[in-house]
């Protein structure tokens, strides 16, 4: 689809989300929502579920702020008509070209920042009984992938506005119900990068100010009309500075309570003493480390497809390498490939047939779900990246043990 035909179609999409708002999350999961407080289903009539506790719950939880973070990020399911809709779209536009798309929206929309006054029923969300498309704009962004081209459009405002303020209650919701959306680092720079934002908000909360008896200071800056806007602004940047904390928190958890095995990390720092050791080429350190920064703050199925990529990547070379040394030790050669080397290594006996046959289908397994699927999921991630370390060990243990070094093939 043509560029600008795109916009003018999404923009549509964005006009009426603006009269009548099609966002909305609904609770899936089958236990109690651990971020709503008990008293809030202690007295439930018969029959009372979870989701019914959660229509209820998520209500009261909106009224807070700073909004609890939900710590399973799959307990709530995000829904929208219009959002599909964007994403049809999307799909349409050539590739490269769809970070210009999604630009081209940040610049119109923000600059604009449509509203609409409701009379009766408010939909979530809302301030001062307005709603505005740029919720719309904030989960498309963001659930894509561009929230830093958002964040980059805030930049570029003078003035607060209440289309910005209700797009901050969507971003509160966000990270209130499905945190994982940012990636770890995402959460950490998200503070900083409202910081312009938060500014141009708090200079219009006031017009002068006196501190400790001096003298009165005066803001140039000061328009009357805007201090609503400003002051709801500020509250939301600080509230979800405070909801960043607590991301931050369940992602040091998630690491240390289900993705951490003590003795998994040991040996992963023995694999990378022996391969400086025994001379591997640096790239296949780095490619193990790139694995495991994906791994750490991985946000969504790509990031951990990717990551395991990079493991089925260091897991080949070490083996191809290691079979190239060996060859050039013992005054021979041998194909510089995956199938040739474990051929060879088995035929050598640095492989049992035991060993050749798991070596062969961990290979398989890293194949099938890290390069031909199109996402990953954590479990089997975390799984095979620990597999592949015990074997590392295992094997450079092994060459270190016969005096294999890997430096002597090197030209």
């Amino acid at each position: 689809m043509d560029l600008a035909q795109a916009l003018k179609d999404a923009l549509y999409i964005f006009e009426e989300e603006r009269v009548r708002p099609t966002l909305s999350y609904r609770y899936v999961a089958k236990e109690w929502p651990k971020s709503m407080k008990w008293e809030e289903y202690t007295l439930k009539p018969q029959g009372y579920s979870p989701a019914m506790a959660a229509i209820t719950g998520l209500g009261k939880m909106r009224g807070r702020r700073p909004r609890e973070v939900e710590e399973d990020p799959k307990a709530f399911q995000f829904e929208s008509v219009n959002f599909n809709l964007l994403l049809t779209i999307m799909s349409q536009v050539a590739l490269e070209k769809r970070t210009e798309f999604v630009a081209g929206l940040v610049k119109v929309l923000l600059k604009a920042a449509p509203i609409n006054r409701h009379q009766n029923q408010i939909p979530f969300p809302s301030w001062n009984h307005e709603t505005s498309s740029l919720s719309l704009l904030a989960e498309f962004c963001i659930r894509n992938g561009y929230a830093q081209t958002l964040l980059d459009g805030t930049l570029q405002l003078k003035m607060p506005s209440a289309g910005v303020a209700i797009m901050l209650i969507e971003i509160e919701e966000i990270i209130a119900l499905t945190y994982n959306l940012f990636s770890r680092p995402e959460i950490d720079n998200l503070p900083k990068a409202l910081a312009h934002l938060r500014e141009i908000a708090d200079l219009q909360t006031w017009s002068s100010k006196t501190q400790h008896g001096r003298p009165e200071i005066k803001n140039p800056q000061y328009r009357q009309g805007y201090s609503s806007e400003g002051k709801e602004i500020v509250k939301a940047i600080d509230a979800i500075t405070q909801q960043c904390n607590q991301a931050r928190y369940f992602y040091l958890k998630g690491v240390l309570q289900q993705n951490t095995n003590l003795e998994v990390e040991s040996d992963k720092t023995k694999v990378v003493g022996f391969l400086d050791s025994l001379g591997f080429d640096p790239i296949l350190t780095a490619s193990l480390a790139k694995a495991e920064d994906l791994y750490r703050a991985s946000s969504d199925a790509f990031d951990l497809k990717s990551c395991l990529g990079h493991i089925r990547s260091f897991y080949e070379h070490l083996n191809i390498d290691a079979g190239q040394a060996i060859a050039k030790d013992l005054g021979v050669t041998v194909v510089d490939d995956w199938n040739s080397t474990l051929i060879f290594l088995a035929n050598k006996s640095f492989l049992s047939p035991q060993q050749d046959k798991f070596a062969r289908g961990l290979y398989t397994l890293l194949s099938d779900e890290g390069v031909h699927a199109l996402i990953a999921e954590r479990e089997f991630a975390r799984l095979l990246r620990n597999v592949v370390i015990e074997y590392g060990l295992m094997f450079l243990t092994m060459l270190a043990k016969k005096g294999i070094k890997i430096q002597a093939s090197n030209p």
